[in-house]
């Protein structure tokens, strides 16, 4: 009996002993390392567009109505009480807080103060380079306003069946008023950056690393499980890829190349989840400068493109061709760009540049632009294709790059680039989300409507824009799903006509990470850390074993 007894006590005691040895040592922080090639382009909600932004923003913060972690089709009350209260004529959208909500630096949100701060959607927003409120706030609201210190009315100009969604992303998020004024846009804040979520920003180097610590005052569902999270910025996907192999970040996130994704799967200690989704890739043209302000040039280039051979060469086949913005699945989605230019064909493309002067002796120049890191290695080497289709046909292309957050402001400003790639998710799972941003006020730099005061679409540079704008517009407040789906369809006819953007590809996404990193299993998706496919990224879900 006494031999079993300190068996037993041997056992206990080497017991006692891992699990101690389990435990972060006193006062050391646990902290997790997520790296990206992405980089900030703005972190002021009433500016932000990019996936990483709003990412920040949206743990910084929290909406009135938030995605489920792990879901992409279920929204839940976040800072507000219960889900929107909505008129009979669907023009009204009422909420009220829950009381307590508080900034990171202690300050409380009050309504009247949120309303504020929303309303520089509608009064600064328009001025703000990345064009988020011409798209998410413009044609829909009327108003924002307080009524008392805890509820908020929303009016309408037009019933949207959508806006639920829209109150989930960041542009409707609470802002913290000494850090966004309401007479300006601040695209870089100093460090700390508060909001009303989980984490703040405590620190911030362009470029190199940026730290998030729990909101001392949050008291919502996503309560931080680790001390401190910091992002890493790579400045490319290969040297991203042998820091999480090697164990110097915890998370590689955003963006890695398919033949660097093959090789870490096969890395011990390393899981790769994988996240299907509706990630697309496309050009932009510029349709009021030369020579893409020429209709045959837009559909000469929209003619020459060979999306398969993108798929196949660059991404071996993990990834779908892509002939309409309105991806397959969603309502209405149509191959119209296929349908159009049957691409590649270079005799057909040859053809449309004849019938504006262009031959072998007088070829079409053009410039490309792209960005070298922010979509990943890949990016360089499927633009080069491009290159080499468009010279194909009776086109020369100077191809060049530029760092994102200088390229982003100027692709989508409309000024600066003939044409460039962009990559784009959806802010909300509708149709409306993959069309509208480029056709309205200025197109997110395809100018195919000029901005103009007072109007909520912009001013259309002819006619065919103009039918597009129309069909759009009524697609927006149509709810009967067969008349909605009609409208969809004839809008993508006239837009592959217009060569508003060309589409080229759909992508999935990856996250790489370390065997001690775990998401929640209390909610979906736990083997991509509880990102599915709206690319949702809570930092909250996740925890850290030694």
């Amino acid at each position: 009996m006494k031999k079993k007894l300190q068996i037993m006590l041997a056992v206990l005691m080497v017991a006692v002993l891992a699990l101690s040895a389990c435990q972060p040592k006193s006062g050391e922080k646990v902290t997790i390392i997520i790296g990206v090639t992405d980089q900030i382009a703005s972190l002021d909600p009433a500016d932000a567009y990019a996936t990483h932004d709003w990412e920040l923003i949206k743990n910084i913060g929290e909406g009135l109505l938030v995605w489920k972690p792990g879901s992409s089709d279920e929204l839940v009350p976040g800072i507000a009480q219960d889900m929107p209260e909505i008129s009979e004529d669907g023009l009204t959208y009422t909420l009220k807080l829950k009381p307590g909500i508080k900034f990171g630096d202690g300050l409380e949100l009050t309504a009247p103060m949120y309303a504020q701060q929303l309303n520089r959607l509608l009064t600064i927003g328009p001025s703000c380079p990345n064009d988020v409120a011409d798209t998410l706030a413009i044609p829909y609201v009327e108003s924002i306003t307080a009524p008392d210190d805890e509820t908020l009315v929303f009016q309408l100009k037009v019933p949207v069946a959508y806006f639920p969604q829209i109150l989930a992303d960041a542009p409707y998020l609470p802002s913290h008023p000494d850090k966004f004024p309401l007479t300006e846009c601040v695209l870089f804040p100093e460090a700390p950056i508060y909001g009303v979520g989980p984490w703040f920003i405590s620190q911030y180097t362009q470029n190199e690393q940026l730290v998030l610590e729990p909101n001392p005052y949050y008291e919502g569902e996503r309560t931080p499980q680790v001390d401190q999270i910091i992002i890493r910025y790579f400045t490319d996907p290969q040297t991203l890829a042998l820091a999480v192999q090697n164990g110097e970040i915890d998370i590689a996130w955003r963006f890695l190349d398919p033949e660097l994704i093959d090789q870490l799967r096969g890395v011990a200690d390393l899981t790769v989840g994988d996240i299907p989704g509706g990630a697309i890739r496309y050009l932009i043209l510029n349709h009021t400068m030369a020579p893409m302000d020429d209709p045959n040039v837009a559909k000469a280039f929209a003619a020459t493109i060979d999306r398969d051979a993108i798929v196949d060469t660059v991404y071996k086949g993990a990834a779908t061709p892509l002939f309409s913005m309105d991806p397959p699945g969603f309502l209405g989605a149509t191959d119209a760009f296929d349908t159009m230019y049957q691409s590649p064909n270079i005799t057909l493309a040859n053809e449309f540049l004849a019938a504006s002067g262009y031959d072998e002796n007088n070829k079409c120049a053009i410039e490309l632009w792209y960005p070298p890191d922010h979509y990943g290695a890949a990016t360089a080497a499927w633009m080069e294709l491009i290159k080499q289709q468009l010279e194909a046909a009776n086109f020369t292309v100077d191809l060049k790059a530029q760092e994102w957050s200088t390229y982003v402001t100027a692709l989508t400003g409309g000024e600066s680039y003939q044409a460039g790639v962009l990559g784009w998710f959806y802010d909300y799972p509708d149709p409306s989300n993959y069309l509208d941003p480029f056709v309205y006020n200025g197109g997110m730099g395809t100018n195919v409507t000029l901005a103009a005061e007072g109007s909520d679409y912009g001013e259309a540079i002819n006619e065919k824009a103009q039918q597009l704008v129309d069909l759009l517009a009524q697609a927006d407040v149509e709810t009967d799903i067969a008349a909605r789906t009609e409208l969809y369809q004839q809008a993508q006819e006239i837009y592959a006509d217009l060569v508003v953007t060309v589409p080229i590809i759909i992508l999935g996404e990856h996250i790489t990470y370390r065997s001690n990193i775990h998401g929640s299993d209390a909610y979906g998706a736990a083997e991509t850390l509880n990102i599915a496919t709206n690319l949702e990224f809570n930092y909250s879900t996740l925890t850290k074993t030694p």
